[in-house]
């Protein structure tokens, strides 16, 4: 059995678009202001496309289209994950086809407008997520249908291989404590398709790292956002041949607020507060109730006493939305 994270991932090809290892760094004023370190993985500034945790996916999920010789991707929905695939699949010289729910005129036209620098092309279809999966699966039909060897995305990356992108991302984390002599008790960040905390999850679980995976959840309930991660982690950790340890899923539904895709006003607080004491961006739906949770813990004294680091898994600022 391997011992190390790299040794788990080498059979695993990635499309090396993004700049590793991730920024980390602290947040000096923030720290000064909640009495503890505070430190940051900036994986809004990963190098490429529109930044994020979606471009670590991308990454690992384009990686095996190419070892697969796949000559275009598909997917679905105008998201953070499918914009950065169509910046990914351009970079690769892969076609990209995405179905998006509506009309044209139904869209954000800077999403749009992203989707168009990167060559994307773009199928609309009214209905239902059923109706949006059907037409997903009409539009790869025909794409085989004409000789291409098509790759078809997860909506969100958050599949076992798109998951695989945190495992090395809890290395990269590692790897600094070893170098710095920083060690994080805790690790927060923002969770909703689950890929981010089932890869780290599944990363400490190899890496023996000893800390805990606050996972704040952006949309739904702990115990059915406990049950996505639950899942994802199990296929990524069997995918390495490696044992879960499910106690190490920690997910905090408060902070939800009005629920997905809304701001909540803790969230808009903390986004402010990072904005004002660091010059960093957060955007209101993601990041900012994970910054909020951040901020309610420390205040609370729910951390204890160690180095807490808080992953910026990115989000634009909210211009998509």
């Amino acid at each position: 059995m391997t011992n190390t994270i790299p040794d788990c991932l080498v059979a695993h090809q990635r499309a090396n678009l993004i700049q590793i290892p991730a920024i980390i760094h602290k947040l000096p004023r923030l720290s000064s202001r909640l009495r503890r370190e505070i430190y940051v993985l900036r994986d809004d500034l990963t190098g490429f496309g529109l930044g994020g945790n979606k471009t670590r996916k991308v990454d690992f999920l384009l990686g095996d289209a190419l070892a697969l010789k796949a000559t275009t991707v598909a997917t679905t929905k105008a998201t953070s994950f499918s914009r950065n695939a169509a910046a990914g699949a351009a970079a690769c010289g892969l076609s990209f086809h995405v179905v998006l729910p509506g009309t044209e005129s139904d869209q954000n036209p800077l999403s749009q407008s992203v989707f168009a620098k990167w060559g994307a092309q773009l199928h609309y279809e009214i209905g239902d997520k059923t109706a949006l999966e059907n037409r997903l699966e009409s539009v790869v039909a025909s794409l085989r249908d004409q000789g291409e060897d098509v790759y078809v995305l997860h909506p969100g990356g958050s599949d076992a291989i798109g998951a695989l992108s945190y495992v090395s991302v809890l290395n990269e984390i590692r790897e600094f404590s070893e170098r710095t002599g920083v060690h994080f008790s805790h690790m927060v960040h923002s969770t909703s398709s689950a890929g981010t905390q089932a890869g780290l999850v599944v990363g400490q679980c190899i890496a023996n790292y000893e800390t805990q995976v606050i996972g704040i959840s952006a949309s739904r309930p702990a115990p059915d956002q406990f049950e996505l991660v639950y899942e994802l982690a199990q296929s990524t950790a069997q995918l390495l041949g490696r044992q879960l340890d499910p106690g190490k899923i920690i997910v905090d539904d408060g902070f939800v607020g009005s629920g997905y895709a809304h701001a909540s006003k803790e969230g808009e607080i903390a986004s402010q507060t990072f904005a004002e004491l660091e010059g960093v961006l957060l955007d209101p739906v993601y990041t900012g109730k994970a910054a909020a949770a951040l901020l309610d813990y420390s205040e609370n004294e729910r951390f204890g006493g160690g180095p807490v680091l808080f992953i910026h898994t990115g989000g634009n600022a909210g211009l998509y939305y």
